[in-house]
């Protein structure tokens, strides 16, 4: 007797579990877009950040060059000049 109610229950609520189902594999898919988007976005803030790091680090360089080129006697212009950068980083 409880397995026919269960049956008849279980019959009853078939359209309400296959909707619950599509929901929740609508849910899932949101869930993993975002996902997938959140990773590809951190990827290229990673990129982005090494690329800085990287201009960063020429600059430095750079400016490193032209000091030790200044240290030589030469002129703030010709030391940017030299290092192929703006003078006002010197100064």
């Amino acid at each position: 007797m409880n397995a026919q109610k269960s049956l008849s229950s279980i019959s009853a609520n078939r359209d309400l579990w296959i909707a619950q189902y599509h929901q929740e594999l609508h849910e899932r898919d949101r869930i993993s877009g975002l996902s997938a988007a959140r990773r590809e976005g951190l990827d290229e803030g990673i990129k982005q950040g090494m690329k800085q790091g990287i201009k960063q680090g020429v600059m430095q360089g750079q400016i490193a060059l032209a000091k030790k080129f200044m240290a030589l006697g030469h002129t703030a212009e010709e030391a940017a000049e030299f290092a192929e950068i703006d003078i006002k980083l010197l100064k």
